[in-house]
């Protein structure tokens, strides 16, 4: 029987896409397919405490015991295994959707069943000034253990060659060039992942899931960096190296649940990881007319973290689900640093820095219930409560512990106004996660930057209301919109300790917004097999500048600014707008798909103690693809990414004294002609399943 193609609602809201529904697309593995789900972003992390509320993602009706980006985790499912993707509403009380106001669910089958279960790709790349060719090798393999136990094997080994290209000019606070700076860098970076999951269902009321993953990486960084004078004459020289000589990620993760009768159900989820990086920095440095010195920068870390966490889930009636149980963790970060220098052939003198050695831990313990009270056909209501107390200490230069309690209740309401309309309300209480990379200092040598330690940082806490409408107008056809409302204590920043920036805490703040995700066919425009997506946010924050006292929005510190680089995915972090438009259309009698994405964000800015530093781009960032499937099951995809290479500013504005007096001392402007958004990227991949 052939199989149905287009998807089908359900009553309580939910969507179910066939696997025939993506067929178009040629799908190779099950990253493809849920990329292709109208109205629907997957998120590859939020960087959440543990494992509550983590991703929007289930497979097979349960969350990966793992914390690896979701989108790596799709790619070692082949396309061939997914029998249908599930679009639910976070209300669902028979799966496991809490904190979520929508997911999906990709129901696998097992490799028998299906047929086929390797998939592969192979591709190459090259970077805009690079001179140099990247690779990309990837392969999947599904294997059938038995009736009841599947092996899905993925092996990468990816290699990026890039090249960095900036030009600054130094301005006083007349306007006038007092000089002139280049700085180019050459990295390099190779990998390997090698991981394993296991889906086995050993009875017909238990289910285990099991992954493991190691990632080694070399990487290395060549730079060269020049200053002259306002009427050229050199001022000085550097040439430094960064080697990365112990890189590695490693994670261990299982997942058990068992059906108890009457509607009970118990779950345990276990992870172990680790991580561990070894970089040494040579600066050899010429400040012109004679002095000449070597600058030596080792930095070691090791981190980790282990998360236990069980659940009971119990279905009192068609009107109520319970689901309670406890999570506990243990993290960790162990860092030193060390910096030498040697002027000439002199002797080697170690530069004091502080909060340079530290261990930070974390013990944290959770306990949670949540009652999904089903009202009526059309309304659904979760609500919970969370209690979470953790402690963390602090060794090595400073000496500090500290215990928290959170109290942290949600609710959630959910509509179904019809076949073709869902409306959901929630108010939670968020916690976020800490860094422990902030409670130890940093430097950046060449771009002149340092971040001191503080182990006195607390999680920012946030009361966050959201009202979500979403509609599914045709097959392919859907649109949310959605508004939101928080209120941010304990806002993270930029904070002044002992004459340093450093990372902190700076008080209340608040964030409002607008969402909208939609997706379209357009035939009624005369473009047969074509689709337009669009996923945008604009927001306005604000909070109290701890120096000037004005009001402005919310810092965007550079360590954690992220781009999309790479793929065309929404990344808003805090900045005040940020678009994803993406063009796709099939010409099926030729066996081709070609389409475009642009991608675009506002401009930003970062508060530090003396300074002001601004990013601006002038153009968005432009994708384009050609795809071939004439060879079936083989899809080679041509792509050209940043075609239109916007050149990103940045200004450095250095104050007289303290930012407060608004009297500028100097001013840096870059223009980055190389780097994660000014790159020019071209390239092709052939990939396929057997």
């Amino acid at each position: 029987m052939a199989q149905p193609t287009q998807p089908a609602p359900v009553s309580d809201g939910q969507t179910v896409y066939p696997a025939a529904f993506f067929a178009p697309y040629n799908p190779v593995n099950a990253s493809d397919m849920v990329a292709r789900v109208p109205g629907f972003e997957l998120k590859d992390g939020d960087e959440r405490r543990g494992f509550a509320s983590a991703g929007n993602l289930l497979i097979n009706g349960e969350r990966p015991s793992s914390k690896t980006a979701a989108s790596e985790l799709l790619k070692r499912i082949p396309a061939s295994n997914v029998t249908r993707i599930e679009l639910l509403s976070g209300s669902s009380a028979g799966l496991d959707v809490r904190g979520q106001s929508q997911l999906v669910n990709v129901v696998v089958t097992q490799t028998a069943a299906k047929g086929g279960g390797t998939t592969w790709s192979l591709g190459l790349r090259h970077l805009q000034y690079s001179n140099r060719v990247g690779w990309l090798v990837q392969a999947s393999r599904a294997v059938q253990l038995s009736p009841q136990a599947e092996l899905g094997l993925d092996v990468q080994f990816p290699n990026l060659l890039g090249r960095g290209d900036s030009r600054d000019r130094l301005v006083n606070a007349s306007g006038v060039q007092t000089g002139a700076r280049r700085l180019l860098g050459k990295p390099q970076n190779i990998g390997a992942q090698g991981s394993a999951t296991l889906r086995w269902r050993p009875t017909s009321m238990d289910t285990v899931n099991a992954n493991i993953q190691l990632a080694p990486t070399w990487n290395h960084l060549d730079t060269i960096q020049s200053e002259v004078t306002g009427t050229g004459a050199p001022r000085s020289l550097l040439i430094g190296r960064s080697d990365f000589e112990a890189n590695y990620t490693g994670e261990l993760g299982a997942d058990w649940e068992r059906q108890l009768g009457g509607g009970l159900s118990a779950k345990l989820v276990t992870l172990v990881s680790n991580g561990s990086v070894d970089q040494r920095d040579v600066f050899n440095i010429q400040n012109f007319p004679a002095t000449f010195v070597t600058r030596t920068q080792d930095r070691t870390t090791r981190n980790g973290e282990r998360i236990a966490r069980g659940r009971i889930k119990w279905t009192v009636n068609q009107a109520h689900t319970l689901e309670f149980g406890g999570e506990g963790a243990f993290n960790y970060r162990d860092t030193t640093f060390n910096i030498t220098n040697q002027i000439g052939g002199g002797p080697v003198v170690k530069v004091p820095l502080a909060v340079s050695d530290a261990r930070v831990e974390e013990t944290r313990g959770e306990v949670f219930a949540t009652d999904v009270w089903t009202v009526s056909p059309a309304l659904t209501l979760e609500y919970g409560l969370s209690l979470e107390a953790s402690r963390i200490t602090q060794t090595g230069d400073p000496q500090k512990e500290r215990s928290f309690r959170f109290v942290k209740p949600r609710a959630t309401a959910t509509w179904t106004m019809g076949p073709a309309g869902t409306l959901r309300a929630s108010l939670v209480r968020d916690v976020a996660q800490l860094d422990f990379a902030e409670f130890s200092s940093t430097v950046d040598f060449v771009n002149a930057a340092a971040t001191q330690g503080n182990p006195n940082l607390v999680p920012e806490k946030a009361w966050k209301a959201r009202l979500e409408w979403e509609t599914r107008l045709a097959p392919r056809t859907a649109l949310t919109v959605a508004a939101f409302a928080d209120r941010v204590d304990d806002v993270r920043d930029l904070v002044e300790i002992a004459g340093a920036d450093a990372f902190g805490n700076i008080g209340r703040g608040s964030r409002l917004g607008l969402e909208a995700r939609a997706a379209t066919p357009l035939a009624f425009i005369g473009l047969p097999n074509a689709e337009l997506r669009f996923n945008g946010v604009w927001q306005r924050t604000r909070v109290t500048d701890p120096i000037t006292g004005e009001q402005r929005s919310f810092s965007v510190p550079l360590e954690r600014q992220g781009t999309t680089a790479g793929s065309p995915t929404l990344n808003l972090g805090n900045k005040d707008w940020a678009y994803v438009l993406t063009f796709r259309q099939n010409m099926p009698s030729w066996h081709l798909s070609w389409g475009a994405s642009v991608v675009d964000w506002s401009d930003r800015s970062e508060h530090r103690r003396l300074e002001v530093i601004s990013y601006e781009r002038p153009l968005p960032r432009l994708d384009l693809f050609l795809e071939t499937t004439a060879i079936r099951p083989v899809t080679v995809r041509v792509f050209a990414n940043n075609v239109l290479s916007p050149r990103e500013t940045r200004t450095r504005e250095y104050f007289q004294g303290a930012r407060a007096t608004g009297r500028i001392d100097r001013l840096e402007i870059r223009r980055a002609l190389g780097g994660p958004e000014g790159l020019r990227t071209e390239g092709f991949q052939v990939s396929g399943r057997f």
